[in-house]
């Protein structure tokens, strides 16, 4: 850089990432502080049976008391963190304007604290990947550099694990003949838990959004409730609310993360 010549910021642009952590907003809002090191999750098993007719003058029958299984784990831990050495304080930093230059602890006061967002930003990431596994596989992985992996495992029904085999799958479809509602409440039949939402990425949506019988559940005419945004919507957003289907509130979700290499992934 020539020292003799002027120069004027007209302005900087900071690179983004889509990123929004939805499944811990809608999954996990509760957040737990605890003193132990170790944690349990207990699961209770056992359905209570339908009562047995007897006699007026024979004794009822006992039923069996449920069980249980209790799973521990400990917590793993995070901690991402910067350098901040002297060379990056007397240096002009990106954003600062050449004919106002700030001072070396200004400098070190503004690197400090975009670190320290960086680095908030780089756990929240971490848990929306686990809220996200544990609410598509039941469980999540932890693994790291000189970190045994983990498995946390949250015992969930492997009916609630939906895998759509060869010749099953939507993209396998005819887009004119198909019913994907179906498929749908099938689905919600198989589940252990009331289904109220559903949450897809912006590929499946286009497929979804696909199928022609999908769509003619939308006509308000024949009695539908129904009340789908079909068309372009919330263009460039990271979650958008595409409406009801149904009782079936439908969510597309375009989010993504920084993996480790530093390349962008959904």
């Amino acid at each position: 850089m020539n020292l003799f010549t002027t120069r004027q910021l007209l302005g900087y642009t900071e690179q983004k990432v889509k990123f929004n952590p939805l499944f811990l907003t809608l999954f996990f809002r509760r957040t737990v502080t605890f003193k132990e090191q170790e944690v349990m999750l207990d699961k209770i098993t056992g359905k209570t049976p339908i009562a047995a007719y007897v006699s007026p003058v024979v004794g009822g029958k006992v039923l069996r008391n449920r069980g249980g299984e209790t799973r521990v784990l400990r917590p793993g831990y995070v901690k991402p963190k910067h350098e901040v050495n002297y060379s990056q304080v007397v240096e002009r930093l990106p954003g600062e304007d050449p004919a106002q230059l700030n001072d070396p602890a200004y400098r070190r006061l503004r690197i400090l604290t975009d670190n320290l967002k960086q680095e908030e930003q780089a756990i929240i990431q971490v848990e929306e990947m686990q809220a996200v596994s544990a609410v598509l596989n039941g469980k999540y992985i932890m693994e790291g550099e000189q970190f045994e992996t983990v498995e946390v495992d949250f015992g969930r029904s492997a009916a609630n694990n939906i895998t759509q085999a060869s010749g099953k799958k939507w993209s396998e479809q005819d887009r004119d003949t198909f019913d994907p509602s179906f498929d749908i409440d099938m689905y919600c039949d198989q589940a252990s838990g009331l289904i109220n939402i559903a949450v897809m990425d912006g590929k499946v949506w286009r497929l979804l959004n696909g199928f022609k019988l999908f769509r003619e559940k939308l006509d308000t005419r024949r009695g539908s409730t129904s009340v789908l945004e079909t068309a372009v919507k919330d263009l460039g957003a990271v979650v958008s609310f595409k409406g009801w289907y149904g009782d079936l509130a439908i969510v597309v979700a375009k989010t993504s993360y920084i993996d480790k290499d530093g390349t962008e992934k959904r």
